[in-house]
């Protein structure tokens, strides 16, 4: 009987709906189709998750429980379900959440043109409410449909960046045009163009938004226990490593890595060298490594194998249930960029020109000064305050200003508020040997050189507004690497100076990515990262992702 309990709630917040809003249009014979497809709906998904649970624990020597009514029991199970059965269990969820979603925005586009909108009496005799209500069912069908013809249920081709979204985006305006394309075919009726347009709206928010959320959740869930694609990585060398620092640093589902495997020969060979790994067995047993930690995801460390070497290893793993990933040795590309092409037989990797020059470079400029503009014009009382208690808590200047390079090495005047003694450059020397990053830079959590107010300045970021002034004078971006001081950049690598090789910016993706903690090494990848697949979006995801970081001053000292 609980399974009941959901639908019959439901149809009552609807009906307590209808009472407060008079002329909510929900007919009785509409609510009876509700209910009943509400309770199908979940018993058939009960019953095949049940079905699949019950086959799970017999196997693991478990007894009978049920996924939807008792989660917390169930965590060991979802745990050990293989690839295929969560997503299964995901794309169900899935299609249950969208159906409730697509009603949702149907009829609020509904409500809002017919019952609500101060001219709904004059279009009265245009519209018959019956014909409304039959094409929800129309609407929603056509979704789903294209939704699954779009692969929006496959969880292994959704979620990856902006081209998710694109399709979702796209496929809803498809639903729009069939729609119109149904009245008119069948003409039964014609369609508010101002509800339509309202129904394409209420789509798209209400859709993303859902969708955002169950990614959010589903994530949360994850991470709390994981119930995450559990993974291995081929390979013990550089690359190997650098694919497992990225995956537990920047990937949400990146997942639980089991460890490292290799062939005996190259482990008896460059073991030493890998005491970091948690080695966890040889390739030649694979299958059986497979199969006893349950693994879901195969990642190869591709430039650490040779071309024949790696076919043999896509042969052992031929017919397993497991996704086989390979890493090509781009780890400054990322997949906007890069395309699979075929010319005369031969697969190809094809590199998009996207950077910092034409229409692009004019519209991260165009950005730049827009943005500058307004958060200049919204802290002028934040920086008439901060100068106060910068003046009251210790003797010097408000601003500082220091020599720093951008982009070619050209050498500028960077502003910050004073958040330091005003002996503080003469002191450095004496405190570089307790320098807390490595590389050629300087940062000490502690340092005794810091104010009392420019320590929660600089915890907030805030000593960084006055850089607004270098960006309306067009010597920073709002985005890019933080610009260096001369007498670090005499200490950079040959790679690490690819930095400059743009206009440097206030905020960056490793001041999202945990500020202070990374390493210098890690810092300078990311800046090449974003030099090399750098968009409009992703800047306006930076700060807006900014936002945050600097609220809750994570990783800032």
């Amino acid at each position: 009987m609980k399974i009941l309990i959901p639908p019959v709630l439901g149809i009552l917040v609807v009906l307590l709906t209808g009472r407060l809003y008079e002329g909510f249009p929900f007919a009785r014979i509409w609510i009876f189709f509700l209910l009943i497809f509400s309770i199908v709906f979940l018993f058939f998904s009960r019953y095949t998750i049940s079905r699949i649970t019950k086959k799970v624990l017999k196997q693991k020597g478990y007894s009978s429980v049920s996924l939807i009514w008792d989660y917390n029991s169930n965590i060991t199970v979802l745990k050990s379900l293989r690839r295929k059965t969560q997503k299964i269990i995901y794309g169900i969820f899935l299609l249950f959440s969208d159906t409730i979603l697509l009603a949702l925005s149907y009829y609020l586009a509904y409500f809002l043109r017919f019952k609500v909108s101060t001219v709904a009496e004059l279009y009265k005799r245009y519209y018959v409410e019956e014909n409304y209500i039959f094409y929800s069912f129309i609407f929603i069908i056509i979704s789903i449909l294209m939704f699954a013809l779009y692969n929006l249920y496959d969880r292994d081709r959704i979620y990856r960046g902006s081209g998710y979204y694109s399709r979702l985006i796209k496929v809803i305006f498809i639903n729009i045009v069939l729609i119109m394309l149904a009245g008119y075919v069948f003409n039964m009726f014609t369609f508010s163009r101002i509800w339509l347009l309202m129904l394409a709206l209420f789509s798209l928010v209400i859709i993303l938004a859902g969708r955002f959320f169950i990614e959010f959740i589903t994530q949360k869930i994850i991470n709390q226990f994981r119930a995450s694609p559990r993974t291995i990585i081929i390979g013990i060398g550089e690359n190997a490593r650098r694919i497992e620092d990225s995956l537990k640093k920047y990937s949400s589902e990146g997942g639980l890595i089991l460890g490292h495997i290799d062939t005996r020969e190259r482990f008896e060979r460059y073991g030493k060298y890998s005491s970091s790994f948690k080695f966890v067995g040889y390739l030649e047993d694979i299958k059986n490594l497979i199969a006893s930690n349950n693994i879901h995801r195969v990642i190869i460390a591709g430039p650490e194998f040779k071309y024949f070497e790696t076919l043999e290893m896509l042969e052992q793993l031929k017919g397993l249930d497991v996704t086989v990933l390979i890493f090509p040795g781009f780890f400054e590309f990322s997949m906007r960029r890069l395309s699979m092409r075929e010319i005369g037989g031969v697969p190809l990797m094809q590199v998009a020109n996207i950077g910092f020059f034409g229409f692009n470079l004019f519209l991260k400029n165009a950005l730049d000064y827009l943005l500058g503009v307004i958060i200049f014009i919204i802290f002028i009382p934040i920086y008439l305050f901060v100068g106060m208690l910068i003046k009251l808590d210790s003797k010097g200047p408000v601003f500082f200003k220091q020599k720093r390079m951008t982009k070619d090495c050209r050498i500028f005047y960077m502003y910050k508020f004073r958040t330091m003694y005003i002996d503080a450059e003469e002191r450095l020397k004496d405190l570089l040997q307790f320098s807390e990053v490595d590389g050629p830079i300087f940062k000490m959590k502690n340092d005794p050189r810091i104010t009392r107010v420019g320590r929660f300045l600089r915890k907030f970021s805030i000593d960084e507004l006055p850089q607004i002034i270098n960006v309306l004078k067009g010597e920073l971006s709002l985005v890019g690497p933080r610009p260096p001081i001369p007498s670090e950049v005499e200490k950079y690598e040959e790679w690490e100076m690819k930095r400059l090789n743009v206009k440097q910016g206030i905020t960056g993706l490793w001041q999202i990515s945990g500020r202070s903690e990374l390493s210098f090494e890690e810092m300078t990848r990311l800046d090449l990262y974003y030099i090399q697949n750098w968009s409009i979006e992703m800047d306006i995801k930076i700060i807006i992702k900014t936002i945050p970081a600097v609220l809750f001053g994570k990783g800032a000292y």
